[in-house]
């Protein structure tokens, strides 16, 4: 059973995300790792946060969500809640460059929407879930701002 309060990070298998969620963990925080296309990259930030999380309750679990795709941010919202039963702070760090970088003059409106809506939209109405979570269970995010 989690009694730790619970942060989703998304983006949290590599780089600055995988940074957030083993800072969080080590703080007593369990960890809703959210990842989009390398599970094995999210499982072994699951199993760094294991080692240097504080206490026996908490749980570090990977979710594979594209937080660009509203679909996928509902199910994402929906697991976590299943899995941890609540959500009481949320790291909006998922992010993408443009799949092939080019001029202005060459650049897609393809590309442009797959940016806007992972870097933009997608923490956007990923926020707007959360908070309709916490008005609902009138919950206080456990990070001021969170």
């Amino acid at each position: 059973m989690n009694t730790a309060p619970v942060v989703l990070v998304t983006g949290a298998s590599r780089g600055i995300g995988r940074g957030v969620a083993v800072s969080l963990a080590e703080a007593g925080f369990s960890v809703a790792i959210n990842y989009v296309r390398n599970r094995e990259a999210a499982d072994n930030v699951a199993a760094e946060c294991r080692k240097i999380g504080k206490s026996d309750q908490q749980v570090f679990f990977p979710i594979q969500a594209d937080i660009g795709q509203s679909v996928d941010r509902e199910s994402l919202i929906s697991l976590v809640l299943k899995r941890f039963g609540r959500i009481d702070a949320l790291v909006n760090n998922a992010g993408i460059p443009p799949a092939k970088r080019v001029d202005i003059v060459e650049a897609t409106e393809e590309s442009f929407d797959e940016v806007i809506g992972v870097n933009l939209k997608g923490p956007y109405f990923l926020t707007q879930k959360v908070v309709q979570y916490w008005l609902k269970d009138k919950t206080e995010p456990a990070i001021p701002g969170g």
